[in-house]
């Protein structure tokens, strides 16, 4: 059948275009809900390579990128047992698995094994349900925080990451979040969210101000979630890891798509740190499907607000503005795309 589908040509060349797709007998076809543009689409959409290893590898365009995306079966390959035409399914495919991050999903309809996609949730809203794959690595990274009733807590980064798990360590029984950017306009929505302090750190001497919080002692917990091509990575990452009190913990999630220094490292050995690098994406397909539910559950029943950290809606046909938007405006946090 003929779809339209985001193809990227070149940097930062991106169009819609009409291939033909058909499902393999191993495959599903699904028409697209809607789909959203990751910041690891940014990075190919800028680079043409994923994280800086690859660099000297010669771009193979055309790509077909998206990976954030749910929508409805249509169609199943004759080995297909697991699902059948008008089930709703969110994309949540493992890197690990298929060594890509580019399953085409920012198209009208898109195709996938079983074990890369999920079943939705009986009753959950398909708009929430379709941010499946954008949102569950972050909502799983509270899960495995190792978050404790009463503990103080700070996250480094209001980005759209730093704002679903903000919410989910407040929700976990922190005694009290602090959130760290560099842009009023996401402090003052993750104030909005719940969060108990927000610090501007080009306003403030931001580990002054955090450690004046804690009265000098440092936070339980440090949730670093500046990732991808954030530009304050290696600012953030430092600050955390100067922030975290003696034997407290220090998580991240979001990829690091580059080489960074970490000034005082030997913090990490020396005062004893939990240090918790989660990648949910990168787990195996396997571990994926038995996590999903769980990070799904978190979504359905609004534990976690999402739908304020939509900033932009584009119709398909729009992708370049999309692309454009999600790449120059540094106040976006998510831009969603619908057939």
């Amino acid at each position: 059948m003929k779809i339209r589908s985001a193809v990227l040509e070149g940097i930062k060349k991106i169009s819609l275009i009409e291939r033909d797709i058909e499902p393999a007998p191993d495959q599903v076809l699904v028409k697209t809900h809607s789909a959203s543009i990751c910041l690891a689409d940014i990075q190919m959409y800028r680079k043409g390579y994923y994280f800086h290893a690859k660099r000297h590898q010669k771009p193979k365009y055309p790509m077909f990128i998206g990976h954030e995306s749910g929508g409805t079966v249509v169609g199943v390959g004759a080995r297909v047992h697991e699902y059948k035409e008008g089930d709703r399914v969110i994309l949540m495919h493992s890197a690990r698995s298929s060594g890509t991050i580019t399953p085409g999903g920012l198209s009208d309809y898109w195709v996938a094994h079983p074990l890369d996609v999920v079943p939705v949730p009986e009753g959950m809203d398909m708009d929430l349900a379709s941010l499946g794959e954008a949102v569950s690595p972050f909502i799983f990274a509270v899960f495995r925080s190792g978050i404790k009733l009463g503990d103080t807590v700070a996250v480094t980064g209001a980005n759209f990451i730093g704002q679903i798990i903000a919410q989910g360590l407040k929700k976990s029984g922190a005694l009290s979040v602090t959130v760290i950017d560099n842009r009023d306009s996401r402090l003052k929505l993750a104030k909005k969210l719940g969060a108990d302090h927000v610090i501007n750190s080009t306003q403030a001497d931001a580990c002054q101000a955090a450690m004046e919080l804690t009265g000098g002692k440092g936070f339980d917990l440090v949730a670093q979630t500046a990732a991808y091509i954030d530009p304050t990575v290696e600012e953030y990452m430092n600050l955390a890891t100067e922030i975290v009190r003696p034997m407290g913990v220090l998580v991240f999630q979001g990829d690091f798509l580059h080489s960074i220094t970490i000034d005082n490292f030997q913090r990490w050995h020396h005062e004893s740190l939990d240090i918790r690098s989660v990648a949910f994406r990168h787990y195996t397909p396997q571990q994926i499907q038995v996590w999903s539910p769980d990070c799904l559950k978190v979504m359905q029943h609004g534990l976690v607000q999402i739908k304020p950290l939509i900033t932009a809606t584009f119709p398909l046909e729009k992708v370049t503005e999309a692309f454009r938007v999600a790449d120059e405006d540094p106040d976006q946090l998510k831009v969603v795309l619908t057939p």
